[in-house]
């Protein structure tokens, strides 16, 4: 018998291991009905007698009036919990407690749940963001660091991003002039400020683990097929500042009551700042969260009003240089008459260090009554002016106006009100400081629901050594990362063996079951994006689900559909940039991500926050299309794409789950999609479809075997763990578990992969005994007419 330790937070239990103590652990690979959902170690119901010592350890939680007074509720929350079997620890994870048994007012014992391996880091990342991997992030937005970071090959740490050319909602130079008298904005320039960076997967997956103190064993992330991978900017707005840190600068102030009267009774002509009483008084509505307003009772305004100067100042925290986007809303009604006349302007000064960077006008209305009889107006009026600042900068408002009485006349007055001074918006210039930290639209982008993800993408199958803080992850099964498939890499399970079969169990029940808890088409997509412009326009066009691929089960299945449906990314679209033709004579391939109706809002924020989509990073590449960069004709182009589209991009990444068609009308290849090089094997598997339980001798040893790569030999079969079931380290009896077995993929099996060549090549759909298997196909590309133009 083993000598068994318990430990919570390192501090031993006590148990009784002659009462016929339930500890049992399972271990699972995943779920056999759902492989999406990826299992591990765990002990339910684990209970232990209440003695002193554990009344102590779990803080007697079975008393209700012992409160937990510690910081995060330790005592009751999840704890760290070690099992020690002969001197093996053989299981490490998290323990949460649940139950506490009482007889006569005195505890008898209590019950935990236990969850190990996997579980360990599981549990620790459920909260964690983005946010939390990236806020470190800093550099100077400039031409500079966008044309370095075009090297990026995902293997430097300080440079997990890079600036590739995706086309937003807006133009791709909202600035350029291009001289045909439409007005600025055109997609025949680049522009730098245009430019968002894509985050590499690679490093959010290695700051995730070590955030926790994990390392990540993987040799399909070492692939400069993974290592290439990004995640283009869907996260909301970038230069812009809504949804980050920069908001705290905004404030809103405005006139306190009604309108401010201002009439000329005296015959001379009266010119002159206002004091319009403009407040940030919270009671009327405003805000100033910063104390941005500038008080005082002559210059500036706060809740006590009074002044002519309405003054914003820079304060901190500082983030760099921003260019900060003022806007004056000002109401005002006036009457002349006999040759009077009036002027409203307002007048801006941006102070620097305490002397006048920039002074602008704007006139506001400037109106004159007829020699005989009267003229009169009422407007609302908005004015916006932009400013670049630095910290500290001033930013002062101030209304002036004139009134000039005839002699003749018998009115002259003026009623006016500021009805908004206020921050519009702040941008980071060109040459500004860009700060992760600032982004907290990142916070809502858990790093869990990447994670999973990622596992659907790519087949991953994970394990944990929680002893070394070393998590395995890789495709289940051999993949191809290039277009041949008999040039397969090393998956999950390797083709290292471990023959158990003098351990079975022969003497207790065994038996096979043969798998058909699945519908016979079985679909392979992205999440919808509903807010994908281009993606809906080309779905609702042809009436399908793209980067859809399906796998077909044999008649065993019930005649049904069910679908896989990645956790967290969807489908990315791209266009053909025909303005760019011109430059070497084939328009490059652009992503494209485009609000179904861009004038729909007026958030920037909501325009451009879309479904995360995953694409790759092919570096700087000649031959696929030339562009022009901040004015300049450039003819290598930083490629990123989902597919690449182009001419030999069948031995590129594939990033959708259908094959796809490649190349042009000179001729055209079949890439190969995700399902294909990813999920083959696992669906073969399934489609044969053995599944045994049986009974096998284990020991420690094989308990901390932690990653079960290994396939099992039984009687010179081969299957693959899938599950242990209530392995008691205190009892020698055999423990049951689960097993599938392993068979090998045949050229039909391919043939069992929809769309078809023939649909994806000749846009023919193939049918097969009357019915239709096959699935109609169409590219991950829109037209350019696709794409709504900005206003």
């Amino acid at each position: 018998m083993n000598e068994l330790k318990l430990r919570i937070d390192n501090q031993e239990l006590d148990i009784d291991a002659n009462s016929g103590l339930p500890i049992t652990f399972d271990y699972k690979l995943e779920d056999s009905q759902d492989f999406q959902k990826k299992k591990s170690s765990e002990s339910l119901d684990l209970t232990i007698p209440a003695t002193l010592n554990n009344q102590k350890v779990l803080n007697t939680f079975h008393n209700t009036s012992i409160e937990d007074y510690t910081r995060n509720k330790n005592y009751r929350n999840i704890r760290n919990v070690t099992v020690e079997a002969g001197g093996l620890e053989i299981f490490v994870g998290k323990a949460i407690p649940k139950k506490a048994t009482k007889r006569n007012g005195l505890p008898l014992s209590y019950s935990l749940n236990c969850f190990g391996n996997n579980a360990d880091w599981i549990i620790d990342l459920k909260e964690l963001t983005f946010y939390d991997l990236l806020k470190h992030i800093e550099f100077v937005f400039d031409k500079k660091t966008i044309e370095q970071s075009w090297s990026f090959d995902g293997t430097n740490e300080k440079s997990p991003y890079v600036f590739a050319p995706v086309k937003y909602g807006g133009w791709l130079d909202p600035e350029y002039d291009n001289g045909e008298n439409k007005g600025k904005g055109s997609d025949k320039n680049y522009s730098i400020k245009t430019m968002r960076p894509s985050l590499s997967v690679y490093w959010l997956l290695y700051f995730g683990f070590k955030s926790i103190g994990y390392k990540i064993k993987s040799c399909f992330f070492e692939t400069s097929y993974f290592r290439r991978l990004v995640i283009p900017w869907t996260f909301g707005s970038f230069l812009t500042s809504e949804g980050t840190k920069y908001e705290i600068h905004k404030f809103l102030a405005k006139t306190n009551g009604g309108e401010k009267w201002f009439k000329n009774s005296s015959g001379k002509r009266f010119e002159n700042y206002i004091d319009l009483d403009v407040r940030d008084n919270v009671d009327s509505g405003c805000f100033d969260a910063n104390n941005t307003i500038e008080g005082g009772d002559y210059r500036g305004i706060d809740a006590t009003g009074g002044g002519t100067e309405m003054i914003w100042k820079y304060n901190t925290p500082h983030y760099g240089p921003l260019e900060v986007m003022m806007k004056l809303s000002l109401s005002y009604d006036y009457k002349l008459d006999f040759s009077s006349d009036m002027r409203i302007q307002a007048h801006w000064i941006h102070i620097r260090d305490g002397k006048i960077e920039d002074q602008k006008i704007d006139n506001i209305r400037d109106d004159e009554a007829p020699s005989f009889g009267a003229t009169q107006g009422a407007s609302l009026d908005s004015i916006y002016r932009q400013f670049t600042v630095n910290p500290n900068d001033e930013i002062i408002c101030k209304i002036w106006l004139r009134l000039f009485r005839s002699k003749t006349a018998t009115v002259c007055r003026c009623k006016v009100r500021v009805d908004e001074f206020t921050t519009d918006s702040f941008k980071v210039p060109v040459g500004g400081n860009i700060s992760f930290d600032s982004y907290l639209t990142l916070q809502k982008e858990k790093f869990n629901d990447f994670l999973r993800g990622i596992a659907d993408l790519f087949n991953l199958s994970f394990q944990t050594d929680p002893v070394n803080k070393v998590v395995l992850i890789e495709p289940t099964h051999k993949y191809t990362i290039n277009r041949n498939m008999l040039d397969l890499k090393e998956g999950f399970f390797t083709d290292n063996t471990l023959n158990w079969t003098e351990k079975e169990d022969i003497s207790k029940e065994s038996y096979i079951e043969i798998f058909d808890d699945n519908a016979r088409e079985f679909i392979f997509k992205f999440k919808d994006d509903t807010g994908d412009g281009a993606l809906k326009t080309v779905q609702d066009r042809y009436k399908i689900t793209l980067a859809s691929g399906k796998y077909v089960f044999n008649e065993r299945f019930k005649a049904d559909k069910k679908e896989f449906e990645n956790r967290y990314f969807s489908p990315t679209m791209h266009y053909l940039v025909d303005d760019f033709t011109g430059i070497t004579n084939q328009p490059p391939q652009m992503v494209c991500l485009v609000p179904e109706n861009i004038s729909n809002t007026s958030s920037l924020e909501a325009q451009n926050t879309f479904l995360p989509k995953i694409c790759f990073y092919k570096g700087m590449v000649s031959g696929v299309g030339g562009w022009r960069f901040d004015g300049k004709d450039l003819t290598e182009y930083p490629f990123m794409f989902s597919v690449n589209y182009k001419k030999g991009g069948e031995n590129d990444p594939v990033l959708s789950y259908s094959d796809e068609k490649i190349g042009d009308q000179n001729g055209y290849t079949q890439g190969i999609g995700l399902l294909k090089r990813f999920f083959t094997q696992r669906l073969v598997i399934m489609n044969n479809g053995q599944w045994l339980t049986t009974q096998f001798n284990l020991t420690n040893i094989d308990i901390t075997n932690w990653f079960h790569r290994e396939r099992i030999v039984i009687n010179d079969e081969l299957w693959e763990l899938l599950e242990i079931k209530g392995y008691n380290p205190l009892n020698e009896d055999s423990t049951k578990c689960i097993l599938r077995k392993w068979y090998p993929i045949t050229k039909e099996d391919y043939q069992n992969i929809y769309p078809s060549q023939s649909s994806i090549l000749k846009d023919i759909v193939i049918t097969n005994n009357d019915k239709t298997l096959d699935s109609q196909y169409n590219r991950l590309l829109c037209l350019y007419t696709d794409i709504p133009k900005p206003k």
